[in-house]
């Protein structure tokens, strides 16, 4: 069996996960990690499950799920820019109260009126909320699970804020698309399986994506 997993980059991906893991993350409470990389055609290219394999077999990059938070943003913009908004576009990072519910910023205080694209940039909740708002839940939930999110993303409303328990592989696959101008390929893993005597029992089919965004929306979120 031949994987797409590059050996180089599998030892960069399990170095990176060590590093993460110091003193600081220790007492703070993370004892665990994990990395999953694609290329832009979708192939893994490495894949790093925890900290140490010996010490736990459960692989985080596709078992366990978790909150996104901020990652899950550039759904929200990509229904936005869908919806007519542009980079250029104006919101006002101010106090708001969406059904009573007050959500604040990560950094506390309000940079007041600013584009999409300094919203994205200081990864502001107020406006990411007040965009989700305007074009509809519904909306950023199509987007996210066109884009390749596989798990039911109810539109609640701190959908925006990534409120949504996704796993690491369903995540870094739903990115593929913003490196590919829009075409979203299957991930996979493997390039083909074959006997000891060289009969091909399979071959991946190649590179055949489908369109999820227009080139024109996938240029505005790469300006983001």
């Amino acid at each position: 069996m031949r994987t797409t997993i590059d050996q180089k980059l599998q030892r960069d991906a399990e170095a990176a996960v060590a590093a993460a893991l110091d003193v600081e993350a220790r007492l703070k409470g993370a004892d665990q990690a994990a990395l999953i990389a694609y290329d832009a055609q979708g192939a893994l290219r490495a894949m790093v499950g925890g900290r140490d394999y010996k010490e736990s077999q459960f692989n985080r990059a596709v078992q366990a799920k978790r909150q996104p938070g901020s990652a899950f943003k550039p759904f929200v913009y990509v229904a936005a820019m869908e919806a007519g908004l542009t980079p250029e576009s104006r919101f006002v990072d101010q106090p708001i109260d969406i059904e009573g519910w007050k959500p604040v910023n990560y950094t506390p205080g309000y940079a007041g009126p600013v584009r999409l694209t300094e919203a994205v940039a200081k990864s502001i909740n107020t406006v990411a909320v007040q965009v989700t708002e305007r074009i509809g839940r519904g909306k950023v939930a199509e987007a996210a699970k066109r884009l390749g999110i596989k798990t039911d993303v109810p539109p609640h409303r701190s959908i925006a804020l990534g409120a949504v328990d996704l796993t690491l592989e369903e995540l870094a696959g739903a990115y593929i698309p913003f490196a590919r101008g829009g075409l979203a390929p299957a991930p996979y893993a493997i390039e083909a399986i074959e006997t000891r005597d060289g009969v091909i029992l399979y071959e991946h089919p190649g590179d055949n994506p489908e369109r999820v965004i227009s080139r024109d929306i996938a240029k505005k979120m790469n300006h983001l």
